[in-house]
């Protein structure tokens, strides 16, 4: 009998420890950082000691560092199949085909297609034939929810089984019918812990040339980090909204009547990705005379981009439950070099 009291107690201990251990887990606070050089090529091969991470101004010490090269990523692919996109459908369903042969073979992938509603039609699967099915039997027509498709994205991909998150988005319309407002649809974005990706397809003839991804933009306030987030009171508080429609204030978010259905608004595209950590292009969605395809141009990009990231994680000092929003910084110490990354978090996460 004195020898099982002693094994008991042990098993009480490690099993105590062991739940320590996941509650400090799971109050890690991650970050996604996408580190560029004055080229704007992605830097790789940098350590913890090259970075200094912030939150609400104080420096935090890293606890979590890797490059994800070999990080698997949970994928949510939100296409646009209205009215609009007939003439180009082709040309984008054949460019994401290509991206999945591209990425990470262990990531999975989502797709969810939207015109005047959303929907989900092909769940969580690594198997591109699956995937190349679905694409290949998508019917357009309708208008565009481009608000509904990033709600039920952002609530689906929670289930992905892999840390790093990511959607992608491919539109060539501004939002004409979704229930769900931008104001609710930027929120969602800010409180998920996901990159947003957005390919935003130009109307017929009005781009041509090279593709021209959206200028890296920087939610720190470039290389110093020093810059507030517009509209987040300092430390805390509510997030911005952009009610001139984005960061270029050229139109209401919801404002384009249906029958200008392929009116694209980048500015919304761009602030998705600004507030996430993740980018925008703007593209054709034709050939060129070279035969080069501007989606799939963007979309190698993004394949690129998702293999050569740092995932940063820390553990704040106050609860993760404080229903506040904080915000982040993360710089390297290399002047030269750029960091895109989320701008905030907001502290309502279950920590059951």
């Amino acid at each position: 009998m004195s020898r099982i009291v002693p094994v008991i107690l042990l098993a009480a201990v490690a099993g105590v420890l062991s739940a320590a251990q996941l509650k400090v887990d799971v109050g890690l606070v991650n970050v996604v950082a996408t580190v560029l050089d004055d080229r704007n090529r992605h830097v790789a091969d940098l350590t913890p000691d090259d970075f200094t991470l912030y939150e609400d101004g104080e420096v935090q010490s890293i606890a979590h560092f890797a490059q994800s090269e070999d990080l698997p990523v949970s994928v949510g692919i939100l296409l646009d199949t209205s009215g609009s996109m007939e003439r180009k459908i082709d040309t984008a369903t054949v460019a994401v085909e290509r991206f999945l042969g591209q990425i990470h073979p262990d990531d999975e992938i989502f797709l969810v297609t939207f015109d005047n509603r959303a929907r989900l039609v092909e769940d969580f699967t690594d198997d591109r034939r699956r995937l190349s099915r679905a694409l290949r039997s998508v019917q357009v027509g309708g208008g565009t929810a481009i608000h509904d498709a990033l709600a039920l994205g952002v609530d689906h991909i929670r289930n992905g089984k892999h840390d790093k998150k990511a959607i992608l988005l491919i539109s060539d319309g501004d939002d004409t019918s979704s229930a769900t407002s931008f104001e609710r649809a930027q929120r969602y974005v800010r409180e998920s812990e996901m990159l947003v990706y957005s390919l935003g397809i130009a109307a017929d003839g009005e781009l041509s040339g090279p593709v021209r991804p959206t200028p890296p933009t920087f939610p720190g306030g470039g290389p110093t980090g020093s810059r507030t987030p517009i509209g987040i009171p300092f430390p805390g508080g509510t997030p911005p909204t952009f009610p001139g429609g984005g960061p270029t204030g050229s139109r209401t978010p919801t404002g384009v009547p249906a029958v200008f259905q392929d009116v694209l608004n980048m500015g919304v595209l761009e602030l998705f990705g600004e507030i996430s950590g993740g980018r925008a292009w703007r593209v054709s969605g034709f050939s060129d005379d070279s035969r080069r395809n501007q989606i799939s141009d963007a979309l190698d990009e993004l394949a690129n981009e998702l293999r050569n990231q740092y995932s940063i994680g820390y553990y704040p000092s106050h609860s993760l439950q404080d229903g506040r929003w904080h915000l982040m910084a993360v710089i390297v110490d290399d002047p030269a070099y750029r960091v895109r990354h989320r701008e905030a978090y907001f502290g309502g996460r279950d920590q059951e």
